[in-house]
């Protein structure tokens, strides 16, 4: 605590660091009390753009400062599991941007280690904080759909490639578009689904389209030679009771982009996130368009770091369970393991 309010650190001061920063800074029971970024021309430049008293290159000096109370970790996802273990080994709580990890064995640990220590660990799963995420699952809940026994989820972009090194080559990223956007719309529909237990995965991952010359990227050129992660993934998920999720994903495509999911409920579906619901009523359909009365204009990565400092205020669970993430990223690593397998991967087996 500084001066009676929740001290943050933020490692990683980059796009999303920053964005992070705004939103802790719209706390009153808040202060961004240090960020570490190995650019030092980032580091300073932010530093004085934010008034932030402590800046600094070694992650590591940030856990040394007693007053923190909270790192939020913005670092490229390979970084996540050693800064999450360094702050929760040092008593602070984590929120820490998505992937979790890049691998099940490592969300296990860090699992260990917030119980271990008492602290809170949360990854910053912003679509569950939409108000479409929200009211969707509301819906869900109440039964309005009934059963959700089926999905199929899309993070596909035609031409929309990150070009930096942080996002096309594995030993930073993990994995191309399945760590990046699928983990989006898997985490959140897995969610409304009510975050059953897998039993099985099958996967398969390309990399077609990357390293053609001939490719256009929206987002600016990427190094050829150094991207080796896929640029497209499928998978399909079943579940110990049955029931069954699909998932596409892909940075570039030959066909529209498309961040959507189409839930089979038996009462009725959704496409989501517009909320276009489908059902029958005594022999008619009964098609129709959810929207908010009211709408909630307040950002979603604003809102996920609003709810998790009332976590730790209040000592309450976090709404993005590990337990939930660590489900996630063994699904993400069994369609790895499965389309290098050429196999489907028994969950329990990983």
């Amino acid at each position: 605590m500084k001066n009676g309010k929740y001290a943050v650190g933020i490692v990683g001061a980059g796009g999303i660091g920053q964005y992070h920063i705004e939103g802790w800074k719209k706390m009153s029971d808040a202060v961004v009390y240090g960020i570490a970024e190995t650019s030092k021309e980032t580091l300073e430049n932010v530093r004085l753009k934010y008034d932030i008293p402590f800046a600094v290159t070694d992650y590591k000096k940030l856990m040394d400062i007693e007053e923190i109370d909270v790192i939020d970790i913005c670092t490229p996802n390979a970084f996540h599991y050693p800064v999450a273990i360094s702050a929760l080994k040092n008593k602070k709580h984590v929120i820490c941007e998505k992937p979790l990890a890049t691998n099940s064995r490592h969300v296990e640990k860090m699992i260990a280690a917030a119980k271990e220590n008492r602290r809170k660990l949360m990854a910053a799963q912003n679509q569950r904080f939409t108000p479409a995420g929200e009211k969707t699952k509301e819906i869900i809940d109440k039964g309005l759909l009934g059963e959700i026994y089926f999905a199929q989820c899309y993070a596909v972009r035609r031409r929309e490639l990150p070009p930096r090194e942080t996002f096309i080559r594995k030993n930073l990223s993990g994995g191309g578009p399945l760590f990046d956007i699928g983990v989006h719309i898997l985490d959140i529909v897995y969610w409304f689904m009510g975050c059953p237990k897998v039993h099985s995965v099958k996967g398969i991952v390309f990399n077609k389209l990357a390293g053609n010359r001939d490719i256009t990227g929206a987002w600016g050129e990427w190094d050829r030679e150094k991207f080796d992660v896929e640029d497209f993934a499928a998978g399909f998920v079943l579940f110990n009771d049955g029931r069954a999720l699909q998932l596409t994903c892909s940075f570039l495509s030959n066909l529209p982009s498309n961040w959507s999911s189409n839930l089979y409920g038996t009462r009725a579906g959704m496409v989501w996130p517009e909320m276009k619901m489908f059902s029958e009523i005594y022999g008619l359909h009964s098609d129709s368009v959810l929207s908010p009365i009211v709408p909630d204009k307040e950002p979603s990565h604003h809102k996920e770091l609003r709810h998790f400092l009332d976590c730790v205020r209040d000592n309450r669970d976090v709404l993005v369970k590990p337990e939930e993430s660590l489900e996630v990223i063994r699904i993400l690593e069994a369609m790895y393991i499965s389309a290098e397998k050429k196999r489907e991967v028994i969950i329990d087996g990983i």
